[in-house]
């Protein structure tokens, strides 16, 4: 591969599962990006992303999850691998339609070829730091730049498996469950301003309490009741999860009785923000300011 590359000549492959828009953003994507691939439905992270590895022609191709939207803006930019790793998984940020973050969960993705197909992780992990994420045991440049949308809210159990999905992932270390008596301490801050904000603020957002009811049983689970947090790379494991919380629970007493206990607990600074306060919340907080395509995250 030449050191400059347009993306508009790589690969983008979508890889669906069983998003409840997945239709509706492959029509989308298809639209903006007519020379897209498909994975659809193979079971397992590490699986289907080797998938797409596979279908991908080009040896670095761009992946885009199935409740992402894409902004155009993106495929008139030009990679320069003179400036990153291409090696390397480059993760960009996007933006999250319920609770306003701008961080890498959900966005966009560049793969070499050959890191995706020898990695292994999610279900094919042979050590901790892979068995629920890539980004600890999978060499990574976190870049700065927002070019999507993530919308997590299609209904309750997507919005709510998406929440409890980050709040474990965010209450480890590396893979590894923060232990109780010095959560607050060891947590990343940055971890932990983006675990209390999905805790918090959603409110205003159709399904979006669901999301905070998730990120809240996410961490409960992980840190407090030791359950087994390798189960988030299993969907079919976490729908269950959400069917027998949906079953016996009133959402907006489960809120406040697990916020209680979580700032008892663990000390993590969340709030029960209604509707009204979720919108200022977003509105208040800092623009995305995009710079290069593949400048690094500013820490």
């Amino acid at each position: 591969m030449a050191d400059r590359t347009r993306i508009s000549d790589l690969d983008f492959v979508y890889i669906s599962f069983r998003e409840p828009n997945k239709e509706e953003n492959w029509a989308d994507l298809k639209n903006k990006v007519p020379w897209a691939k498909r994975v659809d439905g193979v079971v397992g992270f590490d699986n289907a992303h080797k998938a797409a590895a596979e279908l991908a022609e080009t040896d670095f191709f761009i992946s885009v999850d199935g409740d992402n939207i894409i902004d155009e803006k993106f495929l008139l930019e030009t990679l320069d691998f003179s400036l990153t790793d291409k090696n390397s998984v480059h993760r960009w940020r996007a933006y999250n339609n319920v609770n306003g973050l701008v961080y890498g969960n959900g966005g966009l993705v560049g793969w070499s070829k050959e890191t995706c197909l020898d990695m292994k992780t999610h279900e094919n992990a042979d050590n901790d730091e892979n068995q629920i994420d890539f980004c600890w045991g999978v060499p990574h440049e976190n870049l700065q730049n927002c070019y999507s949308t993530t919308v997590i809210n299609a209904t309750p159990q997507q919005a709510f498996v998406s929440g409890y999905r980050e709040g474990v992932k965010m209450s480890t270390e590396k893979g590894k469950p923060l232990q109780p008596e010095s959560f607050s301490k060891q947590i990343w801050k940055g971890n932990l301003r983006n675990l209390a904000t999905w805790m918090s603020v959603g409110a205003d957002m159709e399904n979006g309490k669901y999301a905070m009811m998730g990120a809240r049983l996410g961490c409960y689970n992980t840190v407090l009741e030791g359950k087994d947090h390798i189960g988030v790379r299993d969907l079919e494991n976490m729908e269950n999860i959400f069917t027998s919380f949906n079953t016996t629970n009133d959402i907006d007493k489960e809120l406040l009785v697990y916020g209680e206990s979580i700032r008892q607990r663990l000390d993590i600074p969340i709030a029960d923000y209604d509707e009204n306060q979720s919108k200022f919340f977003k509105y208040a907080m800092d623009a995305q300011l995009n710079r290069g395509v593949q400048d690094r995250e500013s820490k």
